[in-house]
């Protein structure tokens, strides 16, 4: 069992972990909300250390990145759960997961699998890759030593000291920004608006490549006053930085119809006066 980083005694055998908002308090032998990290003897422990769900060859445009590598391909890397509980997640099978059957991978390993794979970048997506984070920085260590660059596909739901430590190491990141209030975070998706648009900042202070994704959901993300209030919130650390407006499909808890064509072009309208890069799909 590795241990984790992240994490403060509090006496009593008790522990709070310190990797994202939800700064969940353990007794021995409790694991947080994410079913990931465990209170084991009073130390903070992975049980899922190197559990990998899947391994894809994607192009770099998939993750979404669009001004970063262009027209190559991505070795992309998925884990297990999430960090939050967005009822539509569209990878729900591998971030709400009832049972894991992945491979488990040493770091060393999988950026040799990545090297041999002859392309430019390793991507850690598809579920929530900081919820690994102690994995994911040993892995991208690893693969600048070898010439890799490393992309973060995540929803940024991450308190500042890791949010720090993970972008440091970082060459671009996509970060969903998945609605604009406060209150839908909390009551709906389980995140913290105010911790993601602090990762968004602190990316672009890093020097990391930065572009964001904002899905538009019913009942979620669905007018185009939020979507201002996202693409100001974006231009007010720099212009340039890439929004991805995207159409969901009814996954998961979620079925509602998608907006419509003409609905989602109403939505996204604003965008494009406030920034210089908007993808509209």
């Amino acid at each position: 069992m590795r241990g984790a980083e992240y994490f403060a005694a509090l006496g009593g055998g008790r522990i709070q972990c310190q990797l994202c908002p939800r700064a969940c308090v353990l007794l021995d032998g409790e694991s947080g909300e994410c079913r990931t990290r465990l209170n084991e003897g009073g130390v903070l422990t992975l049980p899922f250390y190197g559990a990998i769900s899947s391994i894809a060859i994607d192009p770099i445009e998939k993750k979404p990145l669009r001004r970063f590598l262009p027209g190559t391909r991505t070795y992309s890397v998925g884990f297990w759960h999430c960090t939050m509980r967005c009822p539509f997640c569209q990878n729900w099978q591998i971030a709400q997961p009832v049972r894991i059957e992945g491979e488990i991978i040493a770091p060393e390993a999988l950026v040799e699998m990545a090297v041999a794979s002859g392309l430019p970048s390793i991507s850690f997506t598809y579920s929530e890759p900081c919820l690994h984070i102690e994995y994911v920085k040993e892995c991208m260590r690893l693969a600048r030593t070898r010439g890799l660059k490393t992309v973060l596909v995540t929803n940024g739901n991450l308190l500042e000291k890791p949010a720090r430590d993970i972008l440091a190491l970082t060459d671009a990141t996509n970060v969903d920004l998945k609605s604009f209030s406060a209150a839908t975070y909390r009551k709906i998706l389980g995140g913290n608006l105010e911790t993601v648009k602090k990762f968004i900042q602190i990316a672009q202070e890093s020097g990391c490549h930065v572009e964001v994704t904002s899905l538009l959901v019913p009942g979620v993300l669905d007018r185009s006053a939020e979507i201002a209030g996202i693409a100001d919130f974006i231009a007010s650390i720099s212009r340039k930085i890439p929004l991805h407006i995207t159409p969901y499909h009814p996954a998961w808890r979620w079925d509602r119809e998608p907006l419509t064509q003409r609905q989602r072009e109403l939505c996204a309208a604003p965008a494009f006066d406030r920034l210089d890069h908007v993808y509209f799909l």
